[in-house]
């Protein structure tokens, strides 16, 4: 499947291990009085995640993350390749690859998924966003072997049983999950718009993750072997194991991972800086039931300075019941059916979107002015508690799923080289403020720098339909 950014309630993951400590090791667990095995231990109201991290001689990161109160284990893979690795007339190659990495069937002894499936696993799944291609399954604990030998087999022996079949096998299906997903689906071709607005030609983020139907269909032998000797490297990726652990379980990984050879991780490439000229646009949807005007704004990277703050202020405008937009909008004038406001960060930057299903009948100039007016409002104190209160409660509540656990780990290695990081990120929320927010606002959300799509229904004749 592919995806964007990964959004998470927050943006990431004393304790019985947890930091950035040296291969192997880990830091002592605070005072307190959590059990010194306890998964996720709580510093007064900081929440660590144990964790500990080594990295192989082959360059792969191993972080182990053991909770012995599940009879389960998740074996997560993220690599470092993401639509944002693309070159101009290849777009949509690493969600392509992402299909193609398996094993034969014949060497598994079926479909992937199918001996999963066998061994019991409750969820296993693929997706790609613009920095990273991840892997994972959780399965019984007593299966960890056959997950950690599913995951090396196609990390080390993917070339071996890789074939020009399977290859124009899964072009169809990702060009059939192009139509199915992006194109004839109700504001697909928004999705298009925006991204096209924001990103100039040649930007690897201009045509979303999935990319365009040529170059999918262009994609040669060659260039996914290139791709995979490139960019799916031990060095160039991260393996999570969360849950009950056995005692041996670096001797486990060593066996099937610790033989491959030495690594190098790629350099990425970075585009120069973006500054986006002010553009308003309209494209007509047979698909769309309502009317909608779509704003969108570059933001800044993964992590970086005033991410929390736009987090937070999208969350507290459109806040149903309390939301300043949702109230105008929806509530006190009756002219939209639905309000949304997001943001997504990356390596590259970042976006914040805001988005209005206008009701039908509903002046879009009249939606625009209300817009520029609650856009430009300051935010009170209250409005930021709420939204800090539900990105708080939703990023504890996330931590009882083993999967959910194994994707903050792998976030925060992914932008900061760190496997225990939603402390850090609550401090974060905790310190946003009315005046931070409105340095943040100032710096991201000029309306010179911003792109509006607005979204017509088109009315398809009854005279025209088969």
């Amino acid at each position: 499947m592919t995806g964007d950014v990964d959004r998470t309630a927050l943006p990431s993951g004393g304790a019985a291990v947890r930091g950035h400590a040296p291969a192997g090791e880990g830091t002592a667990p605070p005072s307190g009085g959590d059990s010194p095995g306890a998964p996720v231990i709580f510093e007064g109201d900081a929440p660590h995640l144990a964790t500990r991290r080594r990295r192989l001689p082959c360059g792969l990161d191993v972080v182990v993350h053991p909770d012995a109160a599940t009879p389960q284990v998740a074996v997560s893979v993220w690599y470092r390749a993401g639509s944002s690795d693309q070159r101009p007339g290849r777009t949509g190659f690493a969600h392509l690859f992402e299909h193609l990495f398996k094993s034969s069937p014949e060497r598994l002894g079926g479909h992937h998924y199918e001996v999963l499936k066998r061994a019991g696993s409750s969820e296993a799944n693929a997706s790609t966003g613009a920095d990273r291609t991840a892997y994972h399954e959780v399965v019984p604990a007593h299966q960890l072997d056959l997950a950690l030998w599913l995951e090396s087999e196609r990390m080390g022996y993917f070339a071996r049983d890789f074939d020009v079949e399977r290859l124009i096998a899964q072009q169809a299906v990702v060009r059939a999950e192009r139509r199915q997903r992006y194109e004839d689906v109700p504001y697909g071709a928004e999705r298009f718009a925006v991204a096209r607005a924001l990103y100039p030609e040649g930007h690897p983020l201009r045509d979303l993750t999935i990319g365009l139907h040529d170059d999918i269909q262009a994609a040669t032998y060659d260039d996914v072997l290139a791709f995979y000797r490139t960019w799916y490297v031990p060095a160039n990726a991260t393996l999570v194991i969360a849950g009950d652990v056995p005692a041996d379980v670096d001797a486990r990984v060593d066996r099937y991972f610790g033989s491959f050879p030495a690594s190098t991780r790629p350099t990425r490439p970075v585009p120069p800086p973006l500054r986006v000229a002010p553009t308003t646009a309209q494209v007509s949807d047979p698909f769309a039931a309502l009317g909608r005007i779509h704003r969108a704004w570059l933001g800044p990277v993964a992590f970086g300075d005033g991410e929390t703050e736009l987090d937070v202020l999208t969350a507290a405008w459109t806040a149903v019941g309390t939301g300043s937009i949702w109230r105008r909008l929806v509530y006190e004038r009756s002219l939209a059916q639905r309000v949304s406001a997001w943001t997504s960060n990356g390596r590259l930057g970042g976006e914040v979107h805001v988005s209005v299903d206008l009701r039908g009948g509903a002046d879009p100039a009249e939606v625009r002015a209300l817009l520029d007016e609650a856009c430009q409002a300051p935010i009170d104190a209250r409005a930021i508690d709420r939204a800090v209160t539900r990105r708080e409660a939703g990023a504890i509540w996330g931590l009882t799923g083993l999967a959910r656990r194994a994707s903050l780990i792998q976030r925060h290695m992914l932008y900061r080289d760190e496997p225990d990081g939603l402390a850090t990120d609550l401090a974060r929320y905790r310190e946003v403020t009315p005046d931070t927010i409105a340095a943040a606002a100032a710096r991201w959300l000029d309306p010179a720098h911003r792109i509006e799509i607005e979204t017509t229904p088109r009315v398809t004749s009854p005279a025209s339909v088969p």
